[in-house]
């Protein structure tokens, strides 16, 4: 199973795109009390999915060095198993996302972003 068999892809006409696979990780010895980061990461996936929310994705990633795919997952993780405010935001977003990401396609359009006052 390869990125070229993503499904949603498929059914939506659009031409895969390749990822690496990132994921979250819950490892005591990097977050106490194992609070999930962002694989090779120490920063919690609640503190870059809340910041992906607020800013954008793009800022995100330089604010933290991450890749797009890594923001993504974190906002993946926070749509389906982060805090009610996040899951709330980012919910209907990551069940889609997860489609793709289950093939580590990366061809998913950005989480969606808080409103300009």
């Amino acid at each position: 199973m390869s990125y070229r068999d993503c499904l949603a892809c498929k059914e939506a006409g659009t031409k895969p795109k390749r990822g690496q696979g990132i994921t979250i990780v819950y490892d005591p010895g990097i977050q106490i009390p194992g609070t999930p980061t962002v694989q090779g990461h120490r920063i919690s996936a609640e503190q870059v999915a809340g910041g992906a929310y607020r800013q954008g994705i793009t800022e995100e990633m330089g604010d933290y060095d991450l890749t797009r795919e890594e923001v993504l997952a974190a906002c993946w993780w926070a749509g389906l198993f982060g805090p009610r405010r996040l899951r709330k935001v980012f919910e209907a977003w990551a069940v889609q996302a997860g489609h793709h990401l289950w093939y580590q396609c990366i061809q998913i359009p950005d989480p969606p972003r808080k409103p300009e006052p």
